[in-house]
Parts: C-alpha cells; structure tokens; sequence
C-alpha cells in the first residue's frame, strides 16, 4: 500500500448506509431516537423501523428478551464499539437527555482532536456519542475532506440537533484495516489522532465511507476478538449497512481481500470483515 493509502482501481465504492441496533421495546426505542434524538421515521416493517438520522440512518430491530452479546465498554475489544453524532452544543444536548433520565457513561469533557464529546446509552444499553466541533487530525491525509468537516462545523447553529456523523470500531492491525476498507472497498483517510499520552499505543484513524465517516481504533496492545457471532439474539450494535452499486461484485472483492463467508445470502447478504465487524451489503 502507498503512503497516502490509495485505493486499488478495481475497489468497490462504498458508502454506509446505516447501523443495525438491536431493542427490546420497538416502541421504546423508537421514542428515544425520534423524540429525544430527533430522527425521523422513514419507514417500517414488521418489528423494524428505519430512521432518518443524516448522513446514514438508524435501524431498529426488535429482538426481545436478548443482551449485548458480549460486547464489553473496553475498546481493546474488536468490532462496534459507538455510534457517534455531529451537534451544535454538546452541554445543552446533554443537559436536555439528562432531564429526560438518560445514563451517561462519559459527562461533556473537551478531547484530544478539538472536539468535545460526551457519552450515553439508549434504553437498551447501546453507547452513543455527542461530539461538538470539527475533528483536528495529528496527521491530516485529507485536507479537502478536513476542510468540509470544518465547514460544516462553522455552518451547523449551535442549537442544532444531532445528526449521523460515525460508527467507531476497532481492528487489531491498522495496515491490515486499512489494506481492506481502502485498498478494497474505496474508503478515504481523512486523518489520524495519536494519542501519546495512552500507554495502551492508541491512534485514531478517520475513514470517509459516503457521508459518514468510520472512526477505526488501533492500539499497540493486544486487543480481544469480537464477541459477535451469527444468530444471537443481540441487542444494541449488530452490523454496519454498507450500499454498493452491484452486491454479488462487491461481496466477491470483499471475500478476496480476507472477509469470512456470507453467513445470510440473498439481496442484502451479511458476511463479516477480516476483523469480526458485520457487514450488511445493500443497494438501497
């Protein structure tokens, strides 16, 4: 792979449609991110509801009785970690969800980047984001796709709502991540955050993917498989939708560059990355 990260020019383009979270209580659920959040409902099917969140959008799927899988809040743990979201003014975000009864696991605090962030969990225990301004890279690959970020955050009123913006994940080897989500499927480095001051060796590295960005953890310390596996009844984050102009091509280049097996065949397959994160390949 070059220095810049270039992509390969067979490479699928691909965008992230949306995220797949697991509920208990559709209605419950649906409350929490169209009255609270703000989303809006596009669409429903039996036991799933499809939100309109910007950039991507949330998917709903009632599960029931279930628990998150494994998923664990340490990010030494590979796969889906957050789901991230741009706002005007993360302490009036915050307080607004805190008078509501909302759990926060991180209180609004400035971050490494020039952002300030705060953490929180939906009715189920998914771990959500707020981040407020425009990410400032340690090492910037993208000065175009910065300067949007930064755009857009001069454009957006502080009163602004929340809007799609990431879904965090972490891969044990970032050349190898890199190597996938570039070379194969036509992601663009934006930049990365080298955090020197975490003795667990930890970087960020920002992938544009469509409108959204995929926010890839890497660390220098061992980091622990993904607990996801086919068939659990799981709740919170489940898989990451990624559209592609033509699925059967796509699938194909993804297998040959180390994803596992289609484990759900049919016009919106789901395989997993060389990593353990779940892809949904869509064309709508």
């Amino acid at each position: 792979m070059t220095a810049n990260h270039s992509a390969d020019p067979s490479a699928a383009t691909a965008t992230i449609r949306h995220v797949e979270i697991g509920c208990r209580n559709l209605a419950r659920s649906q409350e929490f991110y169209t009255g609270l959040l703000g989303f809006t409902e596009t669409a429903r099917e039996s036991g799933v509801s499809w939100l309109d969140a910007g950039p991507a959008r949330i998917k709903l799927v009632e599960i029931g009785d279930g628990d998150l899988g494994g998923w664990a809040s340490d990010d030494l743990q590979c796969g889906m970690r957050h789901v991230g979201m741009k706002v005007g003014d993360v302490d009036a975000q915050a307080a607004r969800l805190r008078e509501a009864g909302v759990e926060f696991t991180t209180h609004p605090k400035d971050a490494h980047g020039n952002v300030r962030i705060t953490f929180f969990t939906d009715p189920d225990g998914t771990l959500l984001e707020f981040v407020e301004g425009a990410v400032r890279h340690d090492e910037t690959c993208s000065p175009e796709l910065a300067a949007e970020d930064v755009a857009a955050h001069h454009n957006r009123p502080r009163d602004a709502g929340p809007v799609f913006d990431h879904i965090a994940v972490t891969a044990p080897d970032l050349q190898e991540a890199l190597d996938f989500y570039v070379r194969t499927l036509g992601a663009k480095v934006i930049g990365k955050l080298i955090r020197s001051d975490d003795p667990r060796g930890f970087v960020i590295t920002n992938l544009r993917l469509g409108g959204a960005v995929l926010e890839l953890f890497t660390f220098r310390r061992e980091t622990r498989p993904s607990p996801w596996s086919a068939g659990q009844s799981r709740l919170g984050l489940r898989a990451v939708g990624l559209g592609v102009a033509e699925a059967r091509g796509a699938v194909g280049a993804m297998t040959a560059a180390g994803a596992g097996a289609v484990l759900r065949p049919g016009p919106e397959p789901l395989l997993i990355d060389p990593h353990g994160l779940p892809l949904t390949i869509t064309t709508r």
